[in-house]
């Protein structure tokens, strides 16, 4: 079976982070013979035939033991692609190949008592939001930023890498584990997390921000610290598309994460093809246009790696190109449920990207065009930076450790201007504060001078314009995709969300 020569590290959206292949010791028979088709990850397989996204070595374990050629061979559990036949074990032989795929090479590492997977995906993690959160099955979801709305504070156990030593020097194991949170929008925040076993239940002591969709590679705990190898945004790099391989140590100090190292490695990704480092929306999907009130996009990396939003989910893939030749390897996606309308577009839309085999890139448009010359996607340029846009508020941070929408019946607007001056409305005054932005998604907000009116109705006003202005403020980090936009703060939390405004 032929697969595409690239050798890459995808990125990947809420849970999908997934680990290193496993192999089977010996025959495994098939309770069923599964085709891959498009959208399809392991973790996803799991679920369906087990009821366990952690389950799913034990496909891979038993399609690599098969002997028949129609079956695939998995070399990398992050990569399957449709048309490959799967094997899918029954439940017990599924358990049994989970029970004896310890090892290197062959899933997690051995867990100490209270630090088990399972326990670890039931724990309460602190740090990440201002209240600690508890992941049920690997996962916590909050409630909708806006009521009806889609959009949620989420966070994800990553189970993969896990690593396993003693932290705080009392002889005993302890666990190093990552978290992704994501909050809708097109960051994907990934945090390191020390926990520790308190009379046999999971505890988390400290958590920090390892950045905005850094791939780590590995995590180990020499000499009771954490060493952590990853992929991060270099100082040229757009905030989709990290290449800076570097080598980070952190110390636990009391109830603290210390980073106390940090050495680049040279040598890093190398581009892709022409289409590295660009961003863009698209027009035309199968010769009609986007559903209204969606926006799909494609961020093309520097190191392979492809990834946007069909219109309803987040979607990672990899990429190569050769002259104007062009396959794109799809991987996963994020798993919201959305309108049938449009996740019939988000699912065309997948078998679109899958489908291309040559591009062309004219001014500010790219076209995929499929074996038969068939133009199947066009695209129109991304812009980059915030000089000259204007915005309307969805919602914003309240200081309280709460994102809140704006109150019915008022306005917030923000407005930048190509001299480095924000001006907008409050709600109930008009503001003007200074600010820098730069096109790798940094940006710092000074403080806002207001008019001076006072507003009683709705109830609220002033009380929501301090807040939207505080969170003005703090905002550290900027994201444009589509028609939205997205600041948050240092620590990663949101500062506020925008759409443009029409």
């Amino acid at each position: 079976m032929t697969k595409l020569p690239i050798s890459i590290t995808i990125f990947i959206l809420a849970a999908l982070f997934l680990p290193a292949a496993i192999m089977a010791q010996g025959p495994v028979a098939c309770e069923q013979s599964y085709s891959v088709q498009v959208g399809d990850w392991l973790s996803k397989l799991a679920e369906k035939y087990y009821g366990d996204v952690f389950a799913y070595p034990a496909i891979v374990a038993a399609t690599n033991a098969q002997t028949d050629e129609a079956y695939a061979t998995i070399a990398d559990p992050d990569l399957i692609e449709p048309g490959w036949t799967l094997c899918i074990p029954s439940a017990d032989d599924a358990a049994a190949l989970m029970a004896s795929s310890a090892g290197p090479g062959a899933g997690p590492q051995p867990a100490p008592e209270g630090l088990s997977q399972g326990e670890l995906a039931n724990a309460t993690y602190q740090g990440i939001y201002e209240e600690p959160v508890t992941l049920t099955d690997g996962k916590y979801e909050g409630e909708p930023f806006v009521e009806g709305g889609a959009s949620r504070p989420t966070v994800i156990f990553i189970p993969d890498p896990v690593a396993y030593g003693d932290l705080n020097g009392d002889g005993q194991d302890d666990a190093a584990v990552l978290l992704a949170e994501n909050s809708g929008g097109s960051g994907t925040f990934v945090y390191l997390a020390a926990v520790v076993n308190q009379d046999g239940q999971p505890v988390n002591v400290a958590t920090t921000l390892l950045g905005d969709r850094v791939q780590v590679n590995s995590i180990t705990i020499p000499d009771n610290q954490m060493v952590v190898d990853m992929v991060q945004a270099g100082p040229d790099d757009p905030m989709c598309c990290p290449s800076q391989q570097v080598i980070k140590t952190y110390e636990l100090q009391g109830d603290q994460l210390v980073e106390i190292s940090s050495q680049e490695v040279t040598g890093g990704a190398q581009a892709a093809g022409t289409l590295e480092g660009s961003s863009w929306i698209l027009t035309s999907l199968n010769g009609t246009e986007p559903l209204p009130e969606t926006t799909i996009t494609a961020s093309f990396g520097e190191d392979g790696t492809l990834n946007g939003t069909n219109g309803c989910n987040r979607y990672g893939a990899a990429y190569q190109v050769d002259g104007d030749n062009i396959a794109i390897n799809l991987g996963p996606t994020t798993m919201m449920a959305c309108p049938d309308p449009v996740m019939k577009q988000a699912d065309d839309y997948m078998a679109a990207l899958a489908s291309a085999v040559t591009y062309q890139i004219q001014g500010d448009t790219l076209e995929l065009s499929d074996a038969g010359g068939i133009v199947v996607a066009t695209f129109t340029t991304q812009p980059t930076g915030l000089a000259g846009t204007s915005w309307n508020v969805i919602s914003y941070n309240n200081g309280r450790g709460g994102v809140v929408s704006v109150i019915i019946g008022t306005e917030l607007t923000a407005d930048f201007g190509q001299d480095g001056v924000l001006t907008g409305s409050a709600g109930c005054n008009n503001y003007t504060a200074a600010y820098e932005a730069d096109d790798q998604g940094n940006i710092s907000i000074g403080p806002a001078a207001v008019t001076f009116m006072m507003c009683s109705d709705p109830e609220g006003v002033m009380d929501q314009e301090q807040e939207y202005l505080a969170a003005l403020q703090s905002a550290a980090t900027y994201r444009v995709e589509g028609n939205r936009m997205e600041m948050r703060t240092a620590e990663g939390s949101i500062a506020a969300s925008f759409e443009i405004a029409k």
